[in-house]
């Protein structure tokens, strides 16, 4: 069994790829401090020292005060894992144990019975190859039907307006995401010509993404 996770998927940058809008560390230190925050623990005096990291946290409670309820059932950083079938061909003989397994690690809440995701940190408002991952995996995961499934990004930005924005899944995107994991892991894996051309489509798109580091 060969375990993969987010890095083994990262696409060939483009030169027209999108930039990081802090660096590594500034988001590494963010997620740290919210985190710490969501475990209730004391970081008075890091917001006290770093007035940018205040107006961040500030903006996330005003997109998603519900996170911060002690109540909220939100489990942070977990980590999940689903296995990806290289070949759905009703022939395959292949042991389940000798597919791929992609690890993950992704907040997971529960909103009226429903897991939902949440991805915050100083990032473009866009959907990335990572966010489509992470949804495959949590759908897989937890055995639900696509369209129960969603995203919703809390994206911060150093200067411009913090939004919050919902990103539905579906069945068509989920098959997609799918078909690209898998042309990633074998590229000349024989698909049928519709499959093949909509996975070359998703993975064109995908590749010029540049994923924002969390």
């Amino acid at each position: 069994m060969k375990l993969l996770t987010l890095s083994d998927f990262q696409p060939i940058k483009s030169h027209k790829s999108t930039s990081s809008l802090v660096p590594s560390q500034i988001q590494q230190q963010f997620q740290l401090l919210v985190k710490q925050m969501l475990m209730g623990l004391p970081v008075e005096p890091i917001l006290d020292n770093y007035p940018q990291f205040q107006q961040w946290i500030t903006l996330l409670k005003e997109l998603a005060p519900s996170l911060f309820v002690p109540q909220k059932k939100l489990f942070v950083d977990l980590t999940i894992t689903a296995r990806l079938e290289l070949n759905l061909d009703a022939n395959n003989t292949s042991s389940p144990s000798s597919f791929p397994l992609i690890e993950v690690q992704t907040n997971i809440g529960i909103i009226k019975g429903r897991k939902r995701l949440f991805e915050w940190g100083i990032r473009h408002p866009s959907l990335s190859y990572s966010d489509r991952i992470k949804l495959w995996v949590a759908t897989e995961h937890f055995q639900v039907n696509p369209d129960e499934m969603q995203l919703i990004v809390l994206a911060l930005h150093p200067t411009r307006t913090a939004q919050k924005v919902v990103f539905n899944w579906d069945s068509k995107q989920h098959k997609l995401t799918r078909n690209w994991l898998v042309k990633r892991m074998k590229p000349s894996i024989a698909t049928n010509k519709k499959n093949t051309e909509a996975a070359l489509t998703l993975a064109k798109s995908l590749d010029q993404i540049e994923e924002i580091p969390l």
